[in-house]
C-alpha cells in the first residue's frame, strides 16, 4: 500500500444513529455479510446526492477536465465505456480524440458504495482548448513526458533518485514525484523586459497535478546567486514564490522587497488549489509593481511588491508528491546555461569543458559569499559547506539523466485511520471513561474495496459491506460502542481491516486506548 492518502472530502456528512441490525447483504460467494455486534450502533449516512453544476475545460487538445459541485465521499465517472472512481469533485480524462464529442456521467458514491442518479455533461476537447496560453512564452516549453525530460543541461534535480518515475497519462507519460521533498532548478533564467499587453515584464508557467491531501508545490523566482544553493525551508533574500496547496494559492515575497500599494482584482474561481490526479495551469505573472498568480487563466492571488533584479532563476519544489506536466517562461529570451553544482565536502576537480567555475557559500545573516575560481585551476580543496559551481560550455552535458522507472497509473491510496472519542468529548490518548458510549471513527482511503471489519480485543464486532452498488470508495464510517464492552483491563485494542475486492491480504490499522479506572 502506498504511503500516500487520497485528497478529497471525507467529512461533511449529515449523520443520524441507526437501529442495531444484522442483515445479509447477499448470498454470493464474494459477498460480505453485514454483521453488527450487540452493544454497537452504526451511524447511518445520508443518501448520496446527485452532483450539480458540471463544468469542462481542456489544457490539451486531447484531454478534458470535468468539475462539478458536491460533497460526497467520492464519485464514479463514466465515459466511452470507461469507469473511474475519484476522491473529489473533479476528474481529468486524457487520450481523447480532439474532434470527438465525449459523453460523461458522474455519480456520487456513499461510503457503503451506494450510487446517486447520474449528472451528465458532453464536450469536445478541441472546442475548449486554448492554444493562446503559450503566446507570451519564449524559448521551448519543457514537457515532462519522458526519460529525457530532465535534461541535465536544463535542470538540476535535488531528490532521492528512486522517488521519481513516469506515470501514464492518456497515451503518454508524465513525471511522477513521490518524495517528501523534490526540487527542480531550471538552468534557463528569466530576464525581465518591457511590459506585454497584460502588463507583465516576465512570467513563469507551470502545469502540475497534486497527489494527496498534503501536496504542496512552490515555484520560486530566485535572484543570483541563490539558484546555486540547496533548497531550504527559509525564504531566500529577494525571492518571490508562487505557493500552491490543496487548500489554495498565494504569493509569498521576501518582506524586504519594496511594497507598491498596487491592487489587483481577483477572479471568480470556485477552487484555487491543487487537485489529486488532475492538472491545472498556474502562471506567475511579474508586473513592474506586483506579482500575480493565475490558475487556468483566472487571477487567484497577488502581492504588491516590486522585483528590482533584472534577471531571476525559477525553481520548482514539490512536497508530499505530485506530477509534473509542463513548464515555460516569458520575458526577454535567454539561453540555457548548462550548470553543475557539487558540494565541497571533499576535494573536487574542475572539468576540462568548464567555461567558468565559482565557489558559493551561505554565511550568517542570510548572506551569500561568491569566490571566482581563476582560469586554469583544476583542483579545488574541500570547503564544507560551500558549493562548487561549474558553468559548462553550451555543447556540454553536465551530470547524467535521472533514472525514471515506469509506474502504474491510477490514484494512489494510503492506510486507513482510526479515531476514538468518548461521548463526553474525552479523546485518546486521554483515558476513556468506562461509562456511556465511545464514538469510533474509521477513515477509509482505499478505492475498490468490498468491505471493512472492526475487531475489539481480538473479537470481530463489525462486518460492513462497502460495495452496495459497485466498488467501495474512500469514506468515513462511525460507530457508537458501549463503553462497558471492552474486556476488563487498563487498555483496549481496536483493529480496522479494509478488505480488497480481489480477496488479497486486508489492509489494517490498530489503535490502543487507555480506559479509566472507575465507571
Amino acid at each position: 500500500m502506498d504511503r500516500r492518502t487520497l485528497a478529497g472530502g471525507l467529512g461533511g456528512l449529515a449523520l443520524v444513529v441507526a437501529a442495531v441490525v444484522a442483515l445479509r447483504a447477499g448470498d454470493g460467494p464474494d459477498t460480505l455479510k453485514r454483521e453488527i455486534d450487540d452493544g454497537v450502533e452504526v451511524v447511518q449516512q445520508q443518501e448520496p446526492a446527485k452532483p450539480a453544476n458540471p463544468r469542462a475545460q481542456a489544457l490539451d487538445a486531447d484531454a478534458l477536465q470535468i468539475a462539478w459541485n458536491g460533497s460526497a465521499s467520492a464519485y464514479e465517472v463514466r465515459w466511452n465505456g470507461t469507469e473511474q472512481l475519484v476522491p473529489g469533485p473533479e476528474v481529468e480524462i486524457g487520450g481523447l480524440s480532439p474532434e470527438e464529442r465525449v459523453e460523461v456521467e458522474i455519480r456520487a458514491v456513499s461510503a457503503t458504495g451506494k450510487r446517486s442518479e447520474p449528472l451528465r455533461i458532453s464536450a469536445t476537447p478541441k472546442d475548449l482548448y486554448n492554444d493562446r496560453w503559450d503566446d507570451q512564452l519564449v524559448g521551448q516549453v519543457d514537457r515532462f513526458d519522458g526519460p529525457e525530460a530532465l535534461d541535465p543541461r536544463k535542470w538540476r534535480v535535488e531528490a532521492e533518485p528512486e522517488c521519481l518515475g513516469l506515470r501514464p497519462f492518456g497515451p503518454g507519460k508524465r513525471i511522477d514525484v513521490d518524495c517528501p521533498m523534490a526540487a527542480f532548478q531550471s538552468n534557463t533564467p528569466i530576464r525581465f523586459g518591457v511590459p506585454a499587453s497584460d502588463g507583465a515584464i516576465g512570467r513563469a508557467i507551470i502545469s502540475v497535478g497534486g497527489a494527496v491531501e498534503s501536496s504542496h508545490v512552490r515555484l520560486t523566482l530566485l535572484p543570483d546567486p541563490w539558484q546555486y544553493l540547496r533548497e531550504t525551508d527559509s525564504q531566500p533574500r529577494g525571492a518571490v514564490s508562487l505557493d500552491v496547496t490543496t487548500q489554495g494559492t498565494r504569493i509569498i515575497a521576501d518582506p524586504d522587497l519594496p511594497r507598491t500599494g498596487k491592487e489587483v482584482q481577483l477572479g471568480d474561481a470556485p477552487l484555487t488549489g491543487l487537485v489529486a490526479g488532475v492538472r491545472h495551469r498556474w502562471e506567475m505573472r511579474v508586473l513592474p509593481d506586483a506579482v500575480v498568480a493565475l490558475r487556468d487563466g483566472v487571477v487567484v492571488a497577488y502581492e504588491p511588491v516590486a522585483i528590482k533584479e533584472p534577471l531571476v532563476h525559477p525553481r520548482i519544489r514539490i512536497d508530499g508528491g505530485g506530477f509534473l506536466d509542463t513548464f515555460g517562461v516569458g520575458g526577454v529570451p535567454e539561453r540555457v546555461l548548462p550548470t553543475e553544482v557539487l558540494s565541497l565536502v571533499q576535494d573536487a576537480e574542475v572539468p576540462q569543458d568548464a567555461a567558468a567555475a565559482k565557489i558559493v557559500a551561505l554565511e550568517p545573516g542570510n548572506q551569500v559569499r561568491i569566490t571566482d575560481v581563476p582560469a586554469g585551476v583544476r583542483k579545488i580543496a574541500a570547503a564544507d559547506p560551500a558549493q562548487l559551481v561549474i558553468i559548462r560550455k553550451p555543447e556540454s552535458r553536465p551530470g547524467t539523466l535521472p533514472k525514471l522507472a515506469d509506474r502504474p497509473g491510477g490514484i494512489r491510496t494510503g492506510a486507513p485511520r482510526l479515531h476514538v472519542m468518548h461521548e463526553d468529548g474525552t479523546k485518546h490518548p486521554q483515558p476513556i471513561p468506562r461509562r456511556g458510549r465511545i464514538l469510533v471513527t474509521a477513515e477509509i482511503n482505499a478505492i475498490g474495496h468490498r468491505g471493512i471489519e472492526l475487531e475489539l480485543d481480538g473479537r470481530r464486532i463489525v462486518a460492513l459491506p462497502t460495495d452496495e452498488q459497485g466498488p467501495g470508495v474512500p469514506g468515513r464510517h462511525e460507530f457508537w460502542l458501549d463503553a462497558t464492552k471492552p474486556a476488563p483491563g487498563s487498555h483496549a485494542r481496536l483493529k480496522l481491516s479494509v478488505l480488497p475486492a480481489d480477496h488479497a491480504e486486508p489492509v489494517t490499522t490498530e489503535t490502543v486506548f487507555e480506559l479509566g479506572t472507575t465507571p
